[in-house]
């Protein structure tokens, strides 16, 4: 019964810690997005891994009920999570220029034995009664381990270049924070600049005049338990935001006037009256009474036509 009853007084408690500790928002705009998120600070003292397309100076942090006391930005250098892949890329590096001079070490030697053979003089013995094919067949042999070593050293320069990127990026940059706050929670924001939004267009032409421009928001890959929010502004500007679900939300309608339709049933391009001024730019698919006839780019605000380019 007791056992019954801690579990009982346990459970809500639990509910509540998952709930402070989840409560996270990202508002998408087209140049970037704005992370908020409210995390428990045991003991006063947070530490919160930042994103690779984290933004300088844009880290903002709060303390409901309580004071920030002290914020200190950790380079990638210093980061403990970070200093593990840091060595593996190193060791990584290390092992494929010991390869790469390995390598460079056996073109000269297969170079030098081509040469060899090459300027051989052919005589005839008893041991080898065709000179001119040993020698040859002594060329080609040399030869073909020479296109052996090229084509280990280039894909070894490729993986050598492909972790010399992934040093610069891992290393660049800052890579957590430390936060102090009086009280158990702090609510932090930041920017990052890898993770937007993209204008899609949807222009329904229904043949009987009734036609319609849908604007959509694309959106990247969604986070579980998370709240998404697009705005129109940036940033910088944020503007008003509205919040969305699914990956594809539909932000906005607009009649279409027709002007004209041009070409068979159906047709190949079609003029309205201009749309909207400062709708941006952006991929547009086309519905002609229903049915889809393909995509292609529209230029946004103040467009007066449309066409598939066929």
């Amino acid at each position: 019964m007791r056992l019954l009853l801690f579990a009982l007084f346990l459970l809500p408690v639990l509910a509540c810690k998952q709930a402070s500790a989840g409560q996270k928002s990202v508002t998408l705009f087209q140049d970037g997005a704005r992370v908020e998120q409210e995390l428990p600070a045991s003991g006063g003292y947070l530490e919160l891994p930042l994103p690779d397309g984290f933004t300088p100076g844009s880290l903002r942090v709060k303390a409901p009920g309580g004071t920030v006391l002290r914020v200190e930005l950790v380079p990638a250098e210093q980061d403990r999570r970070r200093s593990g892949e840091l060595a593996r890329l190193r060791e990584r590096r290390g092992e494929l220029q010991d390869r790469m001079a390995a390598l460079t070490r056996r073109e000269e030697i297969f170079s030098a034995a081509a040469k060899s053979q090459s300027g051989k003089a052919p005589r005839k013995t008893k041991a080898n009664p065709d000179p001119v094919v040993t020698l040859q067949q002594g060329t080609e042999f040399a030869l073909n381990q020479m296109e052996a070593v090229y084509r280990s050293k280039r894909k070894c320069r490729l993986a050598l270049d492909a972790v010399e990127r992934e040093l610069t990026a891992a290393s660049k940059g800052v890579a957590s924070a430390r936060i102090w706050v009086t009280g158990g929670k702090a609510r932090v924001s930041y920017v990052v600049g890898n993770v937007s939004w993209s204008p899609s267009y949807d222009l329904r032409f229904s043949g009987d005049g009734g036609s319609e421009l849908l604007l959509h928001a694309k959106l990247p890959q969604r986070e579980k338990g998370v709240q998404y929010q697009v705005g129109r502004g940036t940033t910088a500007k944020p503007g008003a935001v509205e919040t969305v679900r699914g990956e594809f939300p539909v932000l906005a309608r607009y009649p279409l006037a027709t002007v004209a339709a041009v070409g068979t049933d159906p047709p190949e391009r079609f003029a309205f009256a201009p749309v909207e001024a400062g709708l941006p730019a952006g991929e547009a698919a086309l519905y002609w009474k229903g049915e889809y006839l393909g995509s292609a780019p529209f230029s946004g605000g103040g467009s007066t036509g449309f066409s598939l380019g066929r």
